[in-house]
């Protein structure tokens, strides 16, 4: 059976909402929620799969961006080593927030494949990640408690030794859970500092009644981000169901020769596009 024990201890959360709407750690603000009441910024993270996609975001004024492998096709997996190294040395402000996420498919997961995400997270933050992107679920629809409280258990504990800050979101297995509101409650109490959400929905479109339940229901407890079709048109609506975060990857599509092994000529790759973050962080302000 697969238990918490035998990984990692227990530490505190990775932060506090203040009455402000800022989540604090040690004395810094690690990020703020929207009051929905007030005209505020939201936050914009873009998903990126490089280096080259992790600069234009920073220099296009994101806020953090999520590093994932293979983004077509699978959603996103586990980036190499290498390349969470290389992207938290970008600089953008609030880090890269690294997805852990082993195979496509299912998010319940085998118990080899959750002693490999326990590993994967502590690399993550040895690379220097700032945060890490997680999430676990039963066959029957409800968060896997004891495993979602190891990955976040071990990235705190990571981050303790690499006397840093860590953040830690739950992922789109959110929207695939039977009760959010009761899922937030458990997030909460874990110490999540964010849940990664469409709604509910197959995309944020048609999600944006349930984001505003959401929204209402954290009540600064944790911070909801929207991701899952955001487009640069979509974030006025967006603003007006309270959410702080909006998660976009601004990617465009283009052919790449494969050659020798890399699947032949007229390979569809995606890359990030500047035009894209530039607009979706203006709408976003």
């Amino acid at each position: 059976m697969f238990g918490v024990s035998r990984f990692v201890p227990r530490f505190a959360r990775v932060g506090a909402w203040d009455g402000s709407g800022a989540l604090v750690r040690d004395g810094t603000v690690i990020d703020k929620v929207c009051d929905a009441s007030k005209e505020m910024t939201m936050t914009v993270e873009i998903a990126v799969q490089d280096v080259e996609g992790a600069r234009i975001a920073h220099e296009e004024g994101a806020d953090r961006v999520e590093l994932c492998a293979a983004l077509m096709g699978t959603g996103g997996l586990t980036p190499s080593f290498g390349m969470i190294q290389a992207c938290s040395h970008v600089g953008v402000p609030q880090g890269v927030q690294v997805l852990i996420r082993p195979r496509g498919g299912s998010f319940a997961f085998t118990d080899e494949e959750k002693y490999v995400q326990i590993a994967d997270v502590r690399s993550a933050i040895l690379a220097g990640a700032s945060g890490v992107v997680v999430g676990g679920m039963t066959e029957d629809g409800r968060i896997d408690v004891p495993f979602t409280r190891a990955l976040a258990e071990a990235a705190r504990n990571e981050a303790v030794r690499c006397n840093r800050k860590v953040q830690v979101t739950y992922h789109r297995a959110f929207d695939m859970l039977d009760d959010q509101f009761a899922a937030l409650d458990t997030l909460i109490e874990l110490g999540f500092t964010r849940v990664l959400t469409s709604g509910g929905a197959a995309c944020v479109p048609d999600g944006l009644g349930r984001l505003r339940e959401l929204s209402e229901y954290a009540a600064g407890r944790i911070q909801i981000q929207a991701g899952g079709g955001v487009t640069v048109d979509l974030i006025p609506a967006l603003k007006e169901t309270g959410v702080s975060a909006i998660h976009l990857s601004a990617k465009r599509t283009m052919t790449s020769d494969g050659g020798p092994g890399g699947g032949g000529n007229g390979v569809m790759v995606c890359r990030t596009d500047r035009d894209v973050v530039r607009a979706a962080v203006a709408a976003a302000r």
